[in-house]
């Protein structure tokens, strides 16, 4: 089934078919009710206040993208050839885990303080889900046993505190934060107010950090799969 192109994210370089430009577009799930209005009001991705929907909505979201990335990658490879995969991923089954979801509070806060200060227009939060899902082990290997094209060889979790990594102040996670978060968040909310809203995001982590609520560890999936048809 096609899948609605929402936007096309700018890259550098190339115009062609298989371009960036032409390979960048992106999805996310449909998340307003029978009457257009948003489901997941005051919030860009799955948070503990979250409707059940929202998560399941993001969730078929993942499935339908990772099952055609599976067979794509199917086309590409040789039977018995092997994949090695780094997922962000998390530990537990709650779609809503704090690992995976803090960075996205954190700034759906500062967005919101943004909004009543006057500096965005609510409906543009209201309207704003990022494309992105983290997926639980079971999740990545069930879907690998859906598509049928590969078998698991191996799966593992790799978990590290994010506060042991070298430099990791609340400061230095601002900037890394603004760093991957940026374009997507500047193309919907523009670029003029960037710095003023991770300046609050900064305010937000140090804040947190003084009661320990920053403390999050970074978890990867790594699968590694092989082609048996």
């Amino acid at each position: 089934m096609a899948k609605e192109v929402k936007e096309m994210l700018f890259m550098n370089k190339g115009d062609g078919e298989n371009s960036y430009v032409k390979s960048s577009g992106y999805t996310v799930p449909k998340l307003t009710n029978g009457e257009g209005l948003p489901l997941n009001k005051g919030k860009i991705y799955i948070s503990k206040t979250s409707l059940p929907a929202v998560s399941k909505a993001y969730l078929s979201q993942f499935q339908q993208d990772f099952l055609s990335f599976l067979r794509c990658r199917s086309s590409e490879m040789v039977t018995n050839g092997r994949m090695v995969l780094i997922i962000h991923g998390r530990e537990t089954k709650d779609p809503a885990d704090r690992d995976g979801c803090y960075v996205w509070e954190v700034l759906a806060d500062a967005i919101s303080y943004m909004v009543s200060q006057g500096l965005i227009d609510e409906e543009k939060l209201d309207s704003f889900n990022v494309p992105y899902y983290i997926a639980s082990r079971d999740e990545v290997e069930d879907l690998v046993k859906k598509e049928g094209s590969f078998t698991t060889e191996f799966m593992d979790i790799i978990v590290i505190n994010t506060l042991d990594i070298t430099r990791s102040t609340p400061e230095f996670r601002a900037k890394n934060l603004r760093a991957f978060t940026e374009p997507i968040i500047s193309y919907q909310f523009g670029e003029e107010i960037m710095d003023k809203l991770y300046d609050k995001v900064k305010e937000i982590i140090v804040e947190d950090s003084k009661l320990g609520k920053e403390s999050t560890m970074g978890v990867s999936t790594i699968p590694v799969l092989k082609k048996i048809k």
